[in-house]
């Protein structure tokens, strides 16, 4: 018999031996990598970059060896000098990145969140308050080289929120099961890029809307609201204000291009496509057009609540009823306008509400 060999066995210590060196090796890149991301964010925390100041309570770097997660307590960010001077404060929130893809960045917030904003629309400019909660809010962001945004998705689930009304000191209240929003820069049919096209795509699932006035003919029972939509001539710079973004993209020519739309809600069930904008005194202007089902039941509605008068209401159903039939749809379906113009909006040709301004 041979004698055993008491010699290293390379074949078991060899790659164990390997191993470990490439989790030591991983390890000191992580800490180093964790380390670097919290000097970032410190440093802009620090010097207020883009007119952002933000703030928390506590802050740690975690999540070894997955990922890389900045954990905040209480934090906070505000834009003071933007229009509408706005703040948010949270309970929580995390930013978590992958370590093979630093451009990938996700975003937890708690389940409770403030933000205030600076109404426009009254020459007060009072404040607004807004608080929600939330089962589960995330964002998702991918950055995209030499684009000026890159891809957005934000999905909540069950929504509690509470609208107070600096000016008339009423509160509005929504219910939601689910909020979605998702954003990329446009493509073509070739899958370039066209300048200064971002498409955006938005969906609201059995929504609840209270108010102290109700809204009129609608209701506060929203079940579906549904859009496919392509914002046009948007700069390219970033702003920490939707109302300077709006405000350059309004002076650029900008529209907003709507491919689908499908609202139900209450008596109202249409689909719709059309382009609109917004006029001088920052209203929507356009024009929309929609596929309206059962609109006898909707005209219906709007002349018992008095939006518009019975015998308009008699003479257009049977018009647009008349003419949908001429074109081949279902009997219980009309084809027709929705106009924004100077102010109003028209479905088909009845007036039936008054614009406000978006700012």
């Amino acid at each position: 018999m041979n004698a055993p060999k008491n010699g290293i066995r390379w074949g078991i210590v060899g790659p164990s031996l390997a191993l470990a060196v490439l989790v030591t090796l991983y390890t000191a890149y992580w800490f180093y990598a964790a380390g670097s991301i919290r000097a970032r964010i410190e440093h802009f925390q620090a010097t207020g970059e883009e007119g952002l100041v933000t703030g928390w309570e506590g802050f740690a770097m975690r999540g070894y060896p997955y990922r890389f997660e900045a954990d905040f307590r209480r934090p906070s960010a505000s834009a003071p000098n933007a229009p509408e001077g706005w703040t948010w404060e949270g309970s929580r929130a995390s930013i978590s990145l992958l370590p093979y893809n630093l451009r990938h960045a996700v975003l937890t917030l708690g389940d409770e969140n403030r933000f205030t904003y600076r109404d426009l629309r009254t020459n007060s400019r009072v404040r607004n308050e807004l608080r929600a909660h939330t089962e589960e809010a995330r964002a998702s962001y991918v950055d995209l080289k030499d684009m000026p945004f890159g891809r957005l998705a934000i999905d909540v689930e069950g929504v509690e929120a509470q609208h107070l009304l600096g000016e008339s000191g009423k509160t509005e209240t929504l219910t939601a099961k689910r909020l979605q929003l998702h954003a990329r820069p446009s493509l073509n049919e070739i899958e370039e890029v066209i300048p200064a096209s971002y498409d955006m795509a938005f969906q609201a699932e059995n929504a609840v809307i209270e108010r102290a006035v109700p809204l009129p003919v609608l209701g506060g029972n929203l079940e579906l609201l549904l859009a496919q939509t392509r914002l046009r001539n948007l700069p390219e710079t970033r702003h920490t204000s939707i109302v300077e973004l709006l405000r350059a993209w309004q002076a650029a020519g900008g529209t907003l291009a709507i491919s689908d739309l499908i609202v139900k809600w209450g008596p109202l069930d249409l689909t719709a496509s059309g382009e609109l904008s917004l006029d001088a005194r920052n209203r929507l202007e356009g024009r929309l057009d929609a596929r309206v089902s059962d609109f006898e039941k909707l005209v219906e509605a709007m002349v018992r609540e008095g939006v518009v008068k019975e015998d308009e209401a008699r003479i257009a159903l049977a018009g647009l009823v008349l003419m949908s039939q001429f074109q081949g749809r279902r009997s219980n379906e009309v084809q027709l306008p929705i106009i924004f113009r100077e102010g109003r909006l028209f479905l088909g040709p009845l007036a039936v509400a008054e614009l406000r301004p978006i700012y």
